[in-house]
């Protein structure tokens, strides 16, 4: 198994580099510190930069290659995951707000939509992963994330949260969503969402991991925050 570790160099992408270490020790993953200079004279300074925020990787017992290129971000990340078959692509962004097309960078969204491993977008500090939220629309087309998201919470010792919301109903129908967040009902009812969601608990069960539904209803985005 192999992760990419995208850095500049910047503080920014600390958040990276500590998400990367808390992932690739457990999952004992060779591990790629990708350092991009978008000038090639300042290539020497970015690999002293990544020595230092090698340390900590290094401190969670990831086996650690360190690799530099120059030139635009976006292009060196594709070249690099079209060159070796990388099981999570791990980038630092910062944090821009909640609301709006690009919460987070411009260029973080054109790295998710480029290149084909599934890719981690690091904001803010973590120190340990104990909890991992997936939002799941009751659809079949959600189980490789949840078989992937299932891997990497039993390796850390994580539970997974199963996030589905519905829209709001007008506020008359009250009772409605009262009776349309029950999980236990949902989960034991024959129901196209009760069937998904109830397989799709019993998958990550089967991989180890603690499992829970919540249901919600609202804006999609916003419950999603409120959630996490």
């Amino acid at each position: 198994m192999k992760i990419l570790v995208c850095s500049d160099g910047t503080p920014a992408a600390e958040s990276a580099i500590q998400l990367g270490g808390l992932l690739a020790g457990p999952l004992k993953a060779e591990t790629t510190l990708f350092g991009i200079a978008e000038k090639s004279q300042d290539e020497g300074s970015l690999r002293e930069a990544l020595e230092k925020q090698a340390q900590f990787l290094r401190s969670q017992g990831v086996a650690l290659n360190i690799i530099v290129h120059a030139g635009d971000p976006v292009r060196q990340i594709l070249d690099q995951t079209s060159k070796a078959s990388y099981y999570l692509v791990v980038v630092g962004a910062r944090w821009t707000g909640a609301t709006g097309d690009y919460w987070r960078s411009e260029k973080t969204y054109e790295v998710i939509k480029a290149i084909q491993p599934p890719v981690l977008v690091a904001i803010g500090e973590r120190k340990q992963l104990k909890r991992f939220l997936v939002c799941t629309g009751g659809k079949e087309f959600i189980e490789r994330a949840i078989e992937f998201t299932g891997k990497l919470a039993a390796a850390v010792g994580a539970s997974v949260t199963l996030l589905h919301v519905m829209a709001e109903p007008p506020a008359i129908y009250a009772d409605l969503v009262r009776l349309e967040e029950d999980v236990d009902r949902l989960l034991e009812s024959k129901s196209e969402l009760g069937t998904n969601l109830r397989r799709q608990k019993r998958e990550l069960e089967r991989l180890g991991v603690s499992a829970a539904v919540r249901l919600r209803h609202g804006i999609v985005i916003d419950q999603v925050f409120e959630e996490a």
